[in-house]
């Protein structure tokens, strides 16, 4: 790959830089990029970098290690010299000349949404994982030439399209972006997928489908028109004048990106024709479509800007995640997509994985949130008993406030009327907000001082009580048995390796005899036992019996005797009161939107 002869060709005049995007080769798994950078000053050297991470995965993703072949030339085709100044950024030699030419590849071949891939049937790049900008010039407008390799190959994107844009394969399409911030912000699908569109409110929804499976694609379309119009309805207005939903059919895959245009999903194909399933995919849409408001636009002060070279460190995302991750199913709920009972149980789902955790007596849910770069996306063994997702005790504390605010304002504030409050003071003009704003959004909703709701679940790890926040609902937490004979508690986790440990918890008999994650089970009593069936083999012992566990510790093994402490409940349900008062018939109504059936 080499710089072209013949000088640089002159970017759009709506831009003083034009990136160009081919792929002539997708078997080698290569983007090709050129950048034409206009008035650059001939007499001092130009810097470039690519972004380490991505806004919306809080993780220093390191994508320069897939740049390669990276070159640079005057506008009269002359090779400039560079030099590489740190991980992710370029020199080159002053140009003398005002218009310089860069070219590199990008190794693509990574299938989530916050990376490239690039294979025979597609193309898809996050920009963040691909463009270099000169610092200093983010915020001038780009450019952008897509060129597909083959005819039939078809670009979706939110980025506007240039009026003058052919799209013949020869000649790309072209795109405009605002400034670096909008380009790294719209994904680029590129290839041979399915497409639909509808339109909310008069503004215009695009859903495209790449890859195999089972997803009804009418349904899945029908079902998202009745998402934005939920969610619409709760913030009363649309923020954008066009979205795309970009869904990937992969093979196991699960995740969802959110931008300001758009959003990516990514869900294992061939598992959306099972009603459970379905609806989780219907979930991530919710989410995702969810931050177009919350986060992309009404976002906490340390992402007002961002920061593309280093960590912007962020304690309100169990804010920005956890209240996004609640409301994904109160939108399904109102959209009609799923029962209250539906609600519920998933609600219920939740308290059961926290409970699993111990790490939620360790970490705070502040703590959790600005520790994400290093700690979150990073899990080893011991996470489960150091550490508790934002996003999961973030939605069960948001669902919390909501009732805490529902139920000291009498049914007249909520947590929707939080939200849409902190959207018209900061949201809709993107002014970032700090963590007071947000508390006082809270007490304003419920007429009260909500700082020991905050010392106790946020800042702390107090146990959440759930049923001092259901009662005035009507409802009530209940614990339970998967099986009438459970087996003693033991404290090990499998992972689906075999018979190796994956996790051992904190304080279980386990930990104390001396067994830790990485071991392999090797027999029960003198009996080989395996992961599938260790839970069967416990079920025919007593609590506080001492069992003898054999395992591998590296290559010796080893004997542990160790006594059981009691089966501990595995299956959380909430369940609605016998006889309820009319204030709770009142709260539960409004919640809900429907009174549960009396059992």
């Amino acid at each position: 790959m080499g710089i072209a002869q013949g000088g640089v060709a002159a970017p759009s005049q709506l831009s003083r830089q034009h990136f160009t995007v081919r792929m002539p080769e997708p078997a080698n798994h290569l983007l090709e990029v050129e950048l034409q950078i206009q008035e650059v000053d001939p007499e001092v050297p130009l810097q470039l970098r690519l972004p380490v991470w991505t806004p919306g995965s809080y993780l220093v993703r390191e994508y320069a290690r897939h740049v390669q072949e990276f070159q640079a030339a005057t506008e009269q085709g002359i090779p400039l010299a560079w030099r590489k100044v740190d991980k992710h950024t370029w020199e080159i030699e002053p140009p003398r000349c005002s218009a310089v030419a860069i070219r590199y590849r990008v190794y693509a071949y990574e299938l989530t949404v916050r990376t490239n891939h690039l294979d025979l049937t597609h193309a898809y790049f996050n920009g963040a994982a691909l463009f270099l900008y000169v610092p200093g010039r983010e915020r001038e407008p780009y450019t952008l030439t897509i060129i597909p390799p083959k005819p039939d190959w078809h670009v979706a994107t939110s980025l506007r399209p240039l009026r003058s844009s052919s799209e013949d394969a020869a000649s790309g399409q072209s795109f405009v972006a605002a400034d670096y911030d909008e380009l790294v912000d719209s994904p680029v699908e590129v290839g041979l997928h399915q497409l639909r569109s509808f339109a909310v409110e008069g503004i215009p929804h695009y859903f495209v489908v790449w890859g195999a499976g089972t997803l009804n694609l009418e349904q899945a379309v029908a079902d998202a028109e009745k998402i934005v119009r939920a969610t619409a309805a709760f913030f009363g207005e649309l923020p954008y004048d066009r979205y795309w939903f970009i869904v990937h059919l992969s093979a196991g895959g699960f995740g969802g990106l959110e931008h300001k245009y758009s959003a990516t999903l990514n869900y294992s194909g061939l598992e959306l024709h099972q009603p459970h399933s379905y609806r989780r995919f219907l979930a991530l849409l919710a989410h995702e479509l969810f931050h177009a408001w919350n986060v992309k636009r009404l976002r906490p002060l340390a992402l007002e800007k961002i920061n593309y070279n280093q960590e912007n460190y962020v304690d309100c995302l169990w804010f920005c995640e956890g209240a996004t991750s609640y409301y994904e199913n109160v939108i399904l709920l109102r959209a009609g997509i799923l029962s209250a009972e539906d609600f519920l149980k998933i609600l219920a789902e939740q308290i059961g994985r926290l409970q699993r955790t111990p790490g939620r007596a360790v970490q705070s849910l502040r703590e959790s949130s600005f520790d994400a770069w290093i700690k979150l996306y990073r899990p080893h063994e011991n996470s489960l008993n150091s550490q508790v997702s934002y996003y999961l005790k973030g939605a069960l504390v948001c669902w919390l406030l909501d009732l805490h605010i529902r139920h000291l304002s009498g049914g007249q504030g909520s947590l929707d009327t939080a939200l849409r409050d902190l959207w018209q003071r900061f949201g809709r003009t993107e002014k970032g907000y700090s963590n007071q704003d947000l508390q006082e959004a809270f007490e304003r909703a419920a007429g009260a001082d909500l700082s020991p709701f905050f010392a106790a679940y946020v800042d702390g790890t107090e146990e959440l009580d759930y049923n001092a926040y259901l009662h005035p609902f009507g409802l009530t937490l209940k614990v339970h048995f998967s099986r009438p004979n459970p087996p003693p508690y033991l404290g090990l986790n499998f992972n689906g390796e075999g018979n190796r440990i994956s996790a051992v918890e904190m304080g279980s008999p386990a930990q104390k005899a001396g067994i830790w994650a990485g071991d392999e089970l090797v027999a029960l009593d003198g009996f080989r036992v395996s992961a599938a069936n260790l839970p069967e083999r416990l079920a025919a012992y007593q609590p506080h019996q001492t069992i003898c566990l054999s395992v591998f510790q590296g290559n010796q093994l080893k004997h542990f005797w160790i006594p059981l402490d009691p089966p501990r409940p595995d299956v959380y349900t909430l369940e609605a009161l016998p006889e309820l008062t009319p204030a709770q018939k009142a709260l539960q109504q409004g919640w809900l939107g429907s009174l549960l059936a009396q059992e």
